[in-house]
């Protein structure tokens, strides 16, 4: 993980700063605000089971499965622009790929709460 990207997990940790990129996002599919609100409605409803399924590949210890849906949800939340979580999804991603297992699972909370974070300010649009 880069140094830029380490500062900015802590950032969102500590809760400073929004997690959604609105306006990167918005310039990222051509400022159509309508699509926006469609990715964002998509996003609301499919992170907490993206969060779900790979909480029980963890617990089933099923590292394919689990990076499969670390990389799902790296990708939902790049949409919005959300690198925080982004970097936190791919941390579990490449952890599950290596095998690593309990270093997955560690990172797994601090996950969650960045989506539940993220999954607040998106209700709040």
């Amino acid at each position: 993980m880069t140094f830029r990207a380490a500062e900015g997990l802590a950032r969102a940790s500590a809760g400073d700063t929004p997690l959604f990129g609105r306006q990167e996002a918005l310039a990222m599919i051509g400022g159509d605000e309508e699509l926006l609100l469609d990715v964002v409605a998509v996003a609301r409803e499919e992170l907490p089971k993206q969060l779900i399924a790979l909480r029980t590949a963890l617990a089933a210890s099923d590292a394919v499965t689990a990076r499969r849906h670390a990389h799902t949800m790296k990708g939902t939340v790049a949409t919005l622009c959300a690198a925080p979580v982004r970097d936190r999804a791919f941390t579990i991603e490449h952890a599950a790929k290596e095998g690593d297992l309990d270093r997955a699972r560690e990172e797994l909370d601090p996950l969650a709460q960045l989506v539940e974070r993220l999954l607040d300010e998106l209700r709040h649009l």
